[in-house]
């Protein structure tokens, strides 16, 4: 059996595990450093933060269970992110570097990065106000900027961002889900025009629990949902272009496939209140809670 792989390299600056850390993928000319306002001190003694580079800002919303984040392109990573101390909303930062980007790579991949950020409307919380505006490459270096970005969310998958609904997920459905089994939720009958349960699909891969494109998701909120921690995701991905009318006037349909942190909280923006993902959610093949499915993986 032929094993396909990547290695990465972290470095901890310190003995704290919490510490300011670099990573490399092995021959990739790219470099991550990953950190939060404690360390922005350290950065200036980092030549590395000194040059042309991209970076995150990055927040867990407790309120909404987004993650908030602002993409940025700079001429000098640590002195950038130091100015970004003003904004009190972020804690941790990850910037990426290379010896070989130049200025019209990293306006290509800030563009690249907030278009995706925009689409992951079930994970992200986007912070910038505008649009940037890219740059024009010649196809040689889209091609390297595209693999430069495709290393990069690698990157951030493996330290657990795993953030971005690529475009290739979105294209490639049956390649991203692979044999994972579908999971089926079904909405009030009360709500339906013809009587019958109106059903959302999920899929469960590698740690994520994955809606299907053409889900229903219940247009109104309960009244009981709106104090509750996942009514500012309810909110954001009913409000965005993630969704569109259904031919039910109580539903929304989703366009896309869009990836969530836990069973639950798919489970409660499809039924727009609070839910329990773990048993509410049973497997097409035979009916069987999602909890008990993963009792029976285990074992």
């Amino acid at each position: 059996m032929n094993i396909i792989g990547k290695t990465l390299k972290i470095y901890v600056r310190g003995l704290n595990a919490r510490s300011l850390k670099s990573i490399e993928i092995v021959n990739w000319t790219g470099k991550a450093f990953m950190g939060n306002r404690s360390h922005l001190k350290q950065m200036r003694d980092i030549s590395e933060l000194e040059e042309t580079g991209i970076y995150l800002l990055l927040h867990d919303d407790e309120d909404s269970d987004l993650t908030k984040i602002y993409i940025g392109e700079t001429d000098s990573s640590s002195k950038r992110i130091i100015q970004h101390a003003k904004k009190d909303w972020w804690e941790n930062f990850i910037v990426f570097v290379s010896r070989d980007l130049t200025k019209a790579h990293v306006r290509y991949l800030e563009e690249r990065l907030v278009r995706l950020a925009k689409l992951s409307v079930s994970s992200l919380k986007v912070m910038n106000e505008d649009m940037p505006s890219g740059s024009k490459l010649p196809e040689p270096d889209v091609c390297a900027m595209e693999e430069f970005l495709a290393n990069m969310i690698f990157v951030l998958e493996t330290l657990g961002f795993g953030l971005f609904l690529t475009e290739k997920r979105m294209d490639d459905p049956i390649q991203y889900t692979g044999d994972a089994p579908t999971y089926y939720l079904t909405l009030p009958k009360d709500l339906s025009d013809d009587g019958e349960n109106q059903k959302a699909l999920m899929h469960v891969t590698d740690g994520s629990f994955v809606l299907k494109a053409g889900s229903p998701i219940r247009k109104s909120a309960r009244d009981s949902f709106k104090s509750h921690s996942y009514f500012g995701l309810w909110q954001q991905i009913t409000n965005s272009k993630a969704v569109r009318p259904s031919q039910n006037p109580n539903f929304l349909e989703t366009t896309q496939d869009m990836e969530f942190k836990s069973p639950s909280a798919a489970a409660a923006v499809v039924r727009g209140g609070q839910t329990n993902g773990r048993t509410d959610w049973k497997r097409v093949s035979d009916g069987k809670p999602l909890f008990e499915c993963e009792l029976e993986e285990a074992a």
